[in-house]
């Protein structure tokens, strides 16, 4: 009865904001005790109860390139946050992607499986751990579990220590790996403690190369030894510049952290001449991180080094922008002051929040993926497309690093996101390139299918052949989704309820109905007749003129909505002499459950054709959307 009575609190009455039985949105289960227990609240906010774990890691990696081999030695301080007794610790070993047996999503070289990553060591609270045969130790997929003897309890830590190593592999990239023989971005390599959270408990997805993060908010301090004239680049700020550069190059380094313009710290010609970094065998750099979902680094012996940095609000530090690139890879060349450019797009413009990190560094390498403060991208052919990717993977800062979501369960929070705020940054930087028309398109190719999976559905159950149907879920409907629903509120309001979701939520774990409560309270609309379509129905976008009526001063229009999915009405009318006059009604016209609407259009001049739609408004059946009058 009283999880009845939480539906009905949700359905009916939004901290006082209307909403109708047939707009309710169903909250699961599961979800539901969330409310219960006080972790979160009916307007969108953290409740009063609201808890997360986190850790500390300080880990030291030795990185041979030759052998592609990794050697890690980790200590882990994890903090019990919760009100709960743990009896168990969930690590992920995620390049057990590559072990033998199994499951992935992805198709691999069968010389880059292995045996799993090996651990040569476990220590808990300084107590070693036999990892042979050992009944409390059991690793399944890419999780390893520990049960604990004893528990860790509310409000206290638990240590653990960590011996192992692993190979990265040669052929199969998947999100990091080998670009050529001393080239390598390294990403989803370090045992890592799962989230446990008052959602779910522990995450125990296995990691299959589909889904991306859900990481706690953690502290690293990481030291990576790597050999003479290596150059690493990792996440948070490179601590001992003095120790591992040259002298010139402390000093272009140096210059770039107060320099608006790009400095070329690694050039062809210093290439050619060697000598790079300090002269000693092995060089460690030294990079800390805090408050962040996770670590990654990238390296090279061959690759140029741009530098520059950005104010992006008068009470932070200038952010350190940079690019690391092969020679060949002509559009990189300024793919350091287009991220710079990206940086302050966001940061005043669209979500209008100062980018939260100190540092961002583009990895030239393949495909395109984030990290926090890291990207790795590949060359792309055309300016459009630079432009895209890297303001695309630039805005993954936000979403899900800085607010946190479980992209494993709900990647359309974090993917959709970056497929929208970037829209009015890539139309200016690339004339001629409209990112709006191209998402839409996308979308429209596999919208009303029954591979368009509405975008609650939990991106995990997606894989295999399914692949198609996870991009469009998580990229393209939930991209234009945004685009609506900004394009309904209006900028001011929109930012309105992006910020106040953003200060809510910002190093937390929101979940879906965090992010629909909160824009229904800041903007003090139910706009649950939008969302409920829109994420959580199966369906297409389809308006249409149905018939027109017309006498000698007005012609009157009426419009079906043929699909379930609101849209937006726009009338193009055209007149004898060429002008013509546009006609706009808000996608809420819809709210109320009709299908039908009528506008009345003037008769000022002969009318000789009128026009339902444009490219910016999904619609699937065009066909539908255009009548000519009788002469």
């Amino acid at each position: 009865m009283k999880r009845m009575f939480a539906f009905l609190l949700v359905a009916f009455t939004l901290n006082g904001i209307q909403a109708t039985a047939s707009d309710s949105l169903y909250i699961p289960i599961n979800l539901q005790q969330a409310y219960e227990k006080g972790t979160r609240a009916y307007d969108g906010s953290p409740g009063p109860a609201y808890w997360q774990n986190h850790a500390d890691y300080v880990i030291q990696v030795k990185f041979e390139p030759e052998r592609r081999m990794i050697f890690g030695r980790q200590k882990i301080i994890y903090y019990n946050e919760s009100p709960d007794s743990l009896d168990r610790l969930v690590i992920r070993l995620y390049q057990d992607l590559f072990k033998k047996g199994n499951p992935r999503d992805w198709g691999v070289n069968p010389g880059d499986l292995h045996e799993g990553v090996k651990i040569d060591s476990l220590k808990l609270n300084d107590r070693p751990l036999d990892l042979t045969g050992n009944p409390f130790i059991r690793r399944y997929g890419t999780n390893m579990i520990i049960r604990l003897q004893n528990k860790i309890a509310p409000e206290s830590t638990v240590k653990l220590e960590i011996e192992w190593q692993l190979q990265i592999s040669r052929h199969s990239n998947i999100r990091m790996g080998a670009y050529d023989s001393t080239s390598f971005h390294v990403a989803y390599w370090y045992p890592q403690i799962a989230v446990y959270d008052d959602l779910s408990g522990w995450d125990t997805f296995n990691y299959t190369g589909l889904q991306e993060f859900y990481n706690d908010f953690n502290n690293y301090d990481v030291r990576i030894s790597v050999p003479q004239n290596f150059v690493v680049w990792a996440t948070g700020r490179l601590q001992n510049v003095e120790e591992v550069l040259q002298e010139k190059y402390q000093k272009r380094y140096q210059k770039a952290l107060e320099s608006d313009d790009v400095i070329h710290v690694i050039t062809e010609e210093d290439l050619e001449k060697g000598k790079i970094t300090a002269d000693k065998e092995w060089n460690t750099f030294h990079y800390v991180a805090r408050n962040v979902p996770d670590f990654a680094f990238s390296t090279s012996d061959h690759y140029l080094w741009d530098l520059t940095s950005v104010q992006v609000a008068p009470d932070r530090e200038r952010v350190l922008v940079g690019a690391a690139y092969k020679a060949e890879s002509s559009d990189f060349y300024k793919v350091a002051e287009l991220s710079r450019k990206s940086i302050l797009f966001f940061s005043n413009e669209m979500p209008a929040v100062a980018f939260p990190y100190p540092s961002l560094t583009v990895f030239n390498g393949r495909g395109g993926m984030e990290f926090p403060m890291m990207v790795n991208d590949g060359s792309v052919a055309n300016w459009q497309g630079t432009v895209h990717l890297t303001s695309h993977e630039i805005a993954h800062t936000y979403f899900p690093f800085m607010m946190g979501t479980n992209e494993r369960k709900y990647a359309w929070m974090d993917e959709g996101w970056a497929v929208m705020l970037p829209f009015d940054f890539q139309a200016r930087e690339a004339p001629g390139y409209d990112p709006i028309e191209k998402a839409i398109k996308r979308y429209l190719s596999m919208a009303g299918t029954e591979f368009d999976i509405p975008m609650i559905v939990p991106s995990v159950v997606y894989g295999g052949d399914a692949r198609n149907a996870y991009r469009n879920a998580s990229y393209n409907r939930s991209g234009v989704a945004y685009y609506l629903l900004e394009r309904h509120l209006g900028r001011e309001t929109f930012l309105k309820a992006m910020h106040a979701y953003m200060t809510r939520w910002q190093s937390k774990h929101p979940m879906p109905f965090d992010f629909f409560f909160t824009f229904n309270h800041a903007t003090g609309e139910d706009l649950n007749w939008f969302f409920k379509p829109w994420f959580f129905e199966f369906g297409y976008p389809d308006l249409a003129i149905e018939k027109v009526a017309e006498d000698q001063q007005t012609l009157t229009v009426k419009v079906i909505k043929k699909g379930n999915l609101p849209l937006p009405i726009k009338l193009t009318v055209v007149f004898q002499d060429s002008s013509q006059t546009m006609i706009e009604k808000a996608m809420d016209i819809w709210r109320s459950g009709k299908n039908e609407t009528v506008i009345k259009i003037s008769k000022e001049k002969p009318i000789i054709e009128i026009q339902l739609g444009d490219k910016h408004i999904p619609d699937l059946f065009d066909d539908n959307n255009w009548i000519r009058m009788k002469e």
